[in-house]
């Protein structure tokens, strides 16, 4: 019983914990149109703004970049 748990726990759980990561990294379920619609301008306590995507979750200082050609932002 040991022997079995310990091949489980060393070779199985790992294999599938990775095999999960793997996943979510390469799927891109957004469309680039998606995306560009998911930018807030979040203010810094200091004053100030950063970039926050909600569905990516990606955090960024600079104004976002546009990847589908068709932004109209008026943060400015």
């Amino acid at each position: 019983m040991r022997t079995s748990l310990c091949v489980w726990l060393m070779a199985v759980l790992p294999a599938l914990v990775m095999g999960k990561q793997v996943d979510k990294t390469c799927n891109k379920p957004w469309t680039p149109q998606q995306i560009d619609n998911a930018w807030i301008r979040v203010p810094w306590s200091h004053g100030g703004y950063y970039y926050h995507n909600t569905l990516t979750r990606d955090d960024q200082d600079e104004h976002p970049t546009c990847l589908s050609g068709n932004c109209k932002w008026s943060w400015d």
